[in-house]
């Protein structure tokens, strides 16, 4: 038999994370210049260091879940 109770609070500690994180977000010109390089020159991107990779891919992830709890993730956006 399952525990709906603890199904539920999991469901809810994620919600709140995500909202933390959405929070949380802030504009930055640097990760943004990372993504940008990433599609205009995959080279020069595929030589970074995996810090910045790794960086950049948890930025698009919060600024991702900021968008979806309706912040403005434009440039300078809150």
């Amino acid at each position: 038999m399952i525990d709906s109770r603890n199904w539920y609070s999991s469901l809810d500690r994620k919600t709140l994370k995500d909202q933390r994180r959405a929070d949380a977000w802030r504009w930055n010109e640097a990760m943004e210049q990372a993504a940008s390089l990433r599609s205009s020159n995959p080279e020069a991107y595929d030589r970074m260091g995996p810090m910045v990779r790794i960086s950049l891919g948890l930025y698009e992830n919060d600024k991702q879940i900021a968008a979806q709890y309706g912040r403005d993730v434009n440039k300078g956006g809150n």
